[in-house]
């Protein structure tokens, strides 16, 4: 298993995970001119220290468990919303076209498939076709509430919440809020104006004049930009 990016705590580090039994070289057999950056090592010790001591791993299940269940209730009041899904505190908000005709449903491997990954139980409805400009509404009225969020999946219509794993319950409620108020803000403006849904071909953002960058309150949804205390080593989601 290669493990990167946030088990540097922000230093460049990478890290190879594998059993004792395939430990088969002598100390100092494997050594390079450039390996073995001291100061990235001591970050990744003290960043694995902190998600152990402070049991990130069992926080991220439990919350991103409670985050998945409030998001679900999206899918009962916004049909736009097709899907939730996640694992831990990586979770997605699928935006359809609800008033296109259903695709074809997708196949989802049993748990005991070699290739089946076990993810929190969602949602299940016919998909409707992907609605990628709605997807990118709703990222806009999260930034001007405040929040920013990616956007991924085949046809870039996922709004992708990757929070640290530091995150607080304060935080991850108003993260909920704004997410909710964005959604319902895209879909209002979807009734007024009119769907615009795109499932295919490139995906082209308009020039939103009223758009403001982000101030230093805003609330960040994927970790590298979100306010930590400086005298903690906090890992990234």
């Amino acid at each position: 298993m290669v493990l990167s990016k946030a088990i540097g705590g922000s230093l460049p580090l990478a890290v190879i995970v594998y059993r004792d039994d395939l430990d088969v070289w002598q100390p100092g057999a494997h050594a390079g001119t450039f390996r073995g950056n001291q100061l990235a090592m001591a970050a990744g010790t003290a960043t694995l220290a902190y998600v152990r001591e402070n049991a990130l791993a069992e926080r991220a299940a439990a919350l991103g468990s409670r985050m998945l269940e409030q998001l679900a209730e999206l899918t009962r009041h916004f049909p736009c919303v097709g899907d939730v899904r996640g694992r831990g505190l990586m979770i997605g908000l699928e935006l359809v076209n609800p008033d296109a005709d259903p695709v074809a449903s997708r196949t989802t491997p049993p748990l005991d498939h070699p290739d089946a990954v076990p993810v929190a139980p969602g949602p299940t409805r016919t998909p409707h076709p992907a609605a990628p400009e709605l997807a990118a509404a709703v990222q806009r009225e999260c930034l001007r509430r405040g929040l920013i969020v990616e956007l991924g999946g085949r046809h870039a219509s996922v709004v992708r919440l990757l929070p640290p794993l530091t995150i607080s319950d304060e935080q991850a409620n108003a993260v909920l809020d704004r997410l909710t108020d964005a959604v319902a803000a895209a879909a209002r403006d979807q009734q007024a104006h009119g769907p615009h849904q795109q499932a295919e071909g490139p995906h082209h953002q308009a020039e939103d004049p009223h758009h403001q960058a982000p101030g230093p309150n805003h609330q960040h949804a994927h970790g590298p930009h979100q306010q930590h205390d400086p005298g903690s080593a906090q890992p990234k989601g």
